[in-house]
């Protein structure tokens, strides 16, 4: 593995991720031009949303480019922050900034579903009387 070119791309993305983060704040977002339809409106507010958005993702990158160039100036790069194991060198490439093995990114990744389908389950799938003991219709403790 080429940890020089490595290093290159990664601090190629990171001029990449700050040129966009400057030209995207470089307008006030918030201004309006007060001749806009309901139409407009909603258009230009999706597009704020839709840029807040890219731009966190791009400043998580950013996060993840600069703990990579940690890793490599103390030599742990390549190395799964979950298991220890060395993380693939195609997944490497394809993405530098990777922390984790794929396997530990599988596990991850499963996790995270279980968790975002725990939070979709309310605490008004209850309904009282249902937990019956007899035929007298009071409920069990």
């Amino acid at each position: 593995m080429d940890i020089e070119k490595i290093k290159e791309t990664l601090l190629k993305k990171k001029a990449e991720i700050l040129e966009n983060l400057s030209a995207n704040t470089g307008g006030d977002l918030n201004e309006k031009s007060g001749v806009e339809d309901d139409a407009d409106v909603g258009s230009s507010e999706m597009s704020r949303e839709t840029l807040y958005k890219l731009s966190q993702a791009e400043k998580e990158t950013l996060f993840l480019i600069d703990i990579a160039l940690r890793k490599i100036e103390n030599g742990t790069y390549g190395i799964c922050e979950e298991c220890g194991s060395q993380i693939g060198e195609k997944r490497l490439e394809a993405i530098p900034w990777v922390r984790l093995c794929i396997d530990c990114s599988q596990n991850e990744e499963i996790i995270k579903s279980f968790s975002n389908k725990s939070d979709d389950i309310g605490f008004y799938n209850f309904i009282p009387g249902t937990l019956e003991d007899d035929d007298t219709g009071k409920m069990s403790e």
